[in-house]
């Protein structure tokens, strides 16, 4: 449903008035409080990224911010990635179990731990209980993902990591600060595991900031309403978000639905590994059960509990009306399970470095695959995988003293999938972030680091097509000055490309690879695994663009036009799957060649097919790219 739909928009203004009057509670009220948490939530999300320290939070903004109550339950959260705000209740709760009686005004509690409810090793949390008058109302919490946590190699994501003793260092649910006073023995052995300390220092201070932030304009808020009305106007908002998130699920069809990925490999050679799904819809509740999904591997390529609710969630609320708060009271339709050892829910002390990635993205897309066969409208092709994103670091010698660096480097990003009524957008990066991420610009990205961007440009034809395309990928090409950079390389997707929905042809796959300057050697390399790029080498990465959407002779001709004049599609492409045909100079179209083109092809063609691909290892990039006598490095390891 679109949020500028008058017809849904005066449906649901009447459906929050009539709710608000059955509660006695005043809408004007309602709205005022519901915008200051938002605008609270958006503060919090300013202050750590304006006062970050690495461009993994200060410019990529792979954080999140959100205020739950002390329950707790989620209120609110703003400009946030999913897969941290719709897990963040998991480790939230074990929070508050580890210091069950002991959560004192003052104190912050942190966490990476996978096991204790947390995505992945990568992603810390900090949350600060609010206090008022003596009395735990709320929390505020971050989630920011670290440029380091102490893994065997130089990423936070580490694809080869064989158990969480290599993975990162792992920290429960444990107190920084007590009564507002911090503990710096805690802190310090923290600081002390990690690599680019003083870097991840200042992160750490931006997210207390954020998190103090948060608190102190929780506790203004309560001084103007006071703790009863404003608790009173908290559960109008989580019920409101309820009884809409209710009626939207009512309306999909009743049923089982099934689904089914795969991922290319987990880091340590083992390729294709299913992913598979029975969705069940009853009434207002859906059930997600990863049940026949590949045991766990022995790489970093493992789900945990957060990455799977957070997961089961994402294609369900992007289903429903947009205009309802994200909230508890969506979060509460949607449950999920999967076997304790599979990839989906790995059994400690597996590895589940990967986990926000793949088999994130996996458990996204084949919950878009059976919600698809239950609402097409509502449902959406595939995402581009995350992948042509590596975490790069080295050596810089351009200043006086040499000094480490490193950068998760997110301009590679893929594209998002099309839907019914929209085509997919650019630079999604991945279905878990849904667009929150940015890149850093060229520009910063020459000054901060010892690299050069020799271009970064849309891939043509990158994309999946159909009546809605697919977003387009992006081809990237990246050397080091004077010392070697090493480029290890997380993600997926690449071989098993992002599907292509009602008759939509699936994304590229794409891929990335090592290239000599001087003889114009290349060596291609899996979506995971590390590569050294020396001085005269370069590292070049094509992402997928999404899957499209419908059937491609039905897209309007003239955007094909468009789309080849900008090189977002091939004159080729435009003739052999639209077909239209155009001007070659002008790109003017010829609109009756393009009208008969169509009709032979409609009479032609096979049956069209409602999810392509429908087997793994289904992409083919890179065997149509790679030359005589260049090698494919399968998870190579350091």
């Amino acid at each position: 449903m679109s949020a500028t739909n008058p017809i849904v928009d005066e449906r649901a203004n009447k459906t929050k008035t009539s709710f608000l009057s059955e509660l006695d509670i005043d809408p004007i009220t309602f709205s005022v409080i519901l915008n200051r948490f938002s605008t609270i939530a958006r503060e919090m999300t300013l202050t750590l990224e304006y006062t970050s320290w690495t461009s993994i939070l200060a410019l990529a903004r792979d954080f999140s911010c959100a205020i739950y109550d002390a329950e707790p339950r989620q209120v609110c959260m703003e400009d946030a990635l999913p897969v941290h705000t719709n897990s963040l209740h998991v480790i939230l709760k074990s929070m508050v179990k580890a210091f069950d009686g002991k959560v004192y005004d003052g104190d912050v509690i942190v966490s990476n731990d996978p096991y204790s409810g947390n995505t992945h090793v990568g992603d810390f949390v900090t949350a600060t209980p609010v206090f008022y008058e003596g009395k735990h109302m709320f929390w505020a919490v971050t989630k920011g993902h670290q440029l380091d946590c102490g893994a065997y190699e130089a990423t936070s994501v580490a694809p080869s990591a064989k158990d969480v003793w290599q993975e990162a260092l792992q920290l429960p649910p444990i107190k920084f600060y007590e009564k507002g006073e911090p503990r710096d023995d805690v802190i310090n052995m923290y600081l002390a595991n990690v690599r680019y300390r003083e870097l991840l220092y200042g992160d750490l201070k931006a997210q207390l900031g954020s998190i103090w932030n948060g608190k102190r304009r929780m506790i203004e808020l309560v001084d103007e309403y006071g703790p009863e009305e404003t608790m009173r106007y908290v559960e109008a908002i989580l019920d409101y978000a309820d009884r809409r998130t209710s009626e939207e699920i009512r309306a999909i069809p009743d049923g089982k639905y099934f689904g089914e990925g795969w991922i290319d490999s987990d880091g340590s050679g083992n390729t294709d590994l299913k992913v598979c799904v029975s969705l069940s819809i009853k009434d207002d509740q859906i059930h997600a059960d990863f049940a026949g999904s590949a045991p766990q591997g022995s790489g970093g390529t493992n789900g945990t509990q957060g990455v799977m609710e957070a997961s089961a969630g994402i294609p369900i609320l992007c289903a429903i009306d947009p205009e309802i708060p994200h909230n508890d009271g969506c979060l509460r339709h949607i449950t999920c399970e999967a076997p304790e050892g599979s990839i989906v829910k790995a059994k400690y002390p597996a590895a589940t470095a990967m986990a926000t990635l793949c088999p994130a993205g996996q458990e996204q897309e084949v919950v878009w695959k059976a919600l698809a066969q239950a609402a097409p409208e509502r449902s959406s092709a595939g995402y581009g995988g995350f992948h042509c994103i590596p975490s790069i670091s080295g050596v810089d010698k351009r200043g006086e003293e040499e000094k480490e660096w490193a950068a998760m480097f997110f301009n590679g990003g893929s594209g998002g999938g099309a839907s019914k009524n929209a085509d997919g957008w650019p630079l999604i990066m991945t279905s878990s972030g849904m667009g929150g991420l940015k890149i850093i610009s060229a520009e910063m990205s020459e000054l901060l680091y010892p690299i050069m961007i020799d271009h970064h440009e849309i891939e043509t034809d990158s994309m999946g097509h159909g009546k809605t395309m697919g977003g387009a990928g992006i081809r990237i090409k990246v050397r080091p000055y004077d010392t070697p950079m090493a480029c290890h390389n997380t993600g997926d997707g690449c071989s098993n490309p992002p599907f292509g929905l009602l008759g939509g042809t699936p994304g590229i796959g794409g891929g990335n690879f090592r290239e000599n300057l001087e003889t114009g050697q290349r060596d291609f390399c899996s979506a995971k695994g590390y590569m050294e790029i020396k001085p005269g080498e370069a590292w070049v990465g094509v992402s997928s663009g999404g899957g499209g959407f419908g059937d491609p002779l039905e897209r309007e001709a003239a955007s094909v036009c468009d789309h080849v004049r900008d090189g977002i599609i091939s004159m080729e492409t435009a003739k052999d799957v639209y077909g239209v045909i155009m001007n070659s100079d002008t790109y003017e179209l010829d609109d009756q060649a393009t009208r008969e083109l169509r009709e032979n092809k409609r009479d032609s063609r096979e049956p069209l097919k409602d999810i392509q691909p429908t087997r793994p290892n289904a992409g083919t990039w890179a065997q149509e790219n790679m030359k005589e006598g260049e090698q494919f490095l399968l998870d190579p390891l350091p």
